[in-house]
């Protein structure tokens, strides 16, 4: 097995195991979700929540996009004042 069909072979099994996990917390938002039904949310309170959620997600992603973009470019490599590392 070459490298490249190795990458890919690790690429494929991280992608299926995001989607199972992906798979998963739907199904506990939605179990969550029918469960609190009967709570008195307001319509303000629900987009507020969506909200929420949605900019808590962007801010994650956007924060660890940078964490990969700065290592893979060697931004990392000479923190600390050790050189060779």
């Amino acid at each position: 097995m070459t490298v490249g069909q190795r990458r890919a072979s690790a690429r494929r099994t991280f992608f299926l195991a995001c989607l199972v996990l992906l798979v998963c917390l739907a199904g506990v938002a939605v179990y969550g979700w029918y469960t609190l039904r009967d709570s008195a949310m307001s319509t303000i309170a629900v987009i507020a929540l969506g909200g929420g959620v949605l900019l808590t997600l962007i801010l994650g992603i956007g924060l660890m996009s940078l964490v990969f973009y700065s290592n893979r470019e060697g931004y990392d490599d000479d923190v600390g004042g050790r050189p060779g590392r």
